[in-house]
């Protein structure tokens, strides 16, 4: 006794094609971050103001020692973003989201670094 042979007609294929997988990684979810942080971008220099002002007018009459390295450090967050908004598929996910992380550090670290008195 033997087996049948598949068919290879049109009719036997799936009608359903394959589903991606959710869990994939995704190169617009990270753009999506890359752009939201330019929204928190503005937040970040409000928040660097206000503490940068606060220090001036309160105490000695001077901000703090790394004001001048937290401005630098909001400075270049938009251009993190805008590499990992625009950076080509050639170099993968991997350095997509790397620069995100370099993007999101330096706008933390912006009004982090403000807010150090050492006086």
């Amino acid at each position: 006794m033997s087996t049948p042979a598949p068919s290879t007609s049109p009719a036997a294929a799936p009608a359903d094609p394959p589903r991606s997988d959710p869990f994939a990684p995704s190169k617009a979810a990270l753009r999506v971050f890359a752009i939201l942080g330019f929204p928190l971008l503005a937040v970040a220099w409000v928040l660097f103001a206000i503490i940068v002002l606060h220090q001036a007018y309160s105490g000695d009459g001077a901000s703090g020692p790394l004001a001048g390295a937290a401005q630098a450090a909001l400075t270049l967050s938009p251009a993190a973003g805008l590499v990992s908004f625009c950076l080509p598929d050639t170099p993968g996910h991997r350095a997509r989201r790397i620069t995100i992380w370099i993007q999101y550090g330096l706008l933390v670290a912006g009004p982090v670094l403000a807010a150090v008195d050492f006086s």
